[in-house]
């Protein structure tokens, strides 16, 4: 039976068992803060990214009484309809290109939706593809819209950032500043 010192210190490598060695550094608390935060990121991803979340803020009047001004709508992407009330950018070549509208499909397929506001009397001027399709709506957040203005400041992303690297970097315990003092037990 081959015996594996617990810890070599000072200038030599640490010979324990790579198991140990991982049970030492990798804590489960700091790995699930990771997975939760790499899990959010993907759920949270935006479409504009290439994700699958999509958040706009209603800037008008053309989706009442479904929308009002200030909503903040979440959209999905995933299979479009006609009924659907869609999230997409004004196709490129388009009069206001790269904006993003929120209307209701009337028609078309997914080469070209016919989209119309729920408060207009005629369609869009554009017939996006499902390439400019950003996501379905799925929930309204009755004036959310300014709680969504506040977290896509340049401020509040910063805080939050800072916040998260905070909270990876900080020591769980003081188990684990015993541990830095040299005073852990064998």
């Amino acid at each position: 039976m081959t015996a594996y010192p617990e810890r070599v210190t000072g200038r030599h490598l640490d010979t324990a068992r790579p198991r140990d060695w991982l049970a030492r550094h990798i804590h489960p608390a700091g790995f699930l803060q990771w997975m939760l935060v790499i899990c959010l990121a993907l759920v949270l991803w935006p479409s504009t990214l290439g994700g699958r979340l999509g958040l706009v803020m209603v800037a008008g009047n053309s989706m009442e009484p479904t929308y009002q001004l200030g909503d903040a709508v979440i959209a999905w992407r995933g299979p479009v309809g006609i009924g659907d009330i869609i999230l997409y950018r004004i196709p490129e070549g388009s009069h206001g290109e790269g904006k993003t509208v929120i209307h209701r499909v009337v028609g078309g397929d997914g080469n070209g939706w016919v989209t119309q506001g729920d408060n207009t009397a005629h369609p869009d001027n554009w017939y996006p593809s499902n390439l400019d399709v950003l996501g379905v709506a799925r929930m309204k957040v009755p004036l959310g819209g300014e709680v969504l203005a506040l977290m896509r400041s340049w401020w509040f992303i910063a805080m939050l950032g800072g916040m998260a690297i905070l909270l990876m970097v900080w020591p769980d315990s003081g188990a684990d500043l015993e541990l830095r003092r040299g005073r852990h037990r064998i």
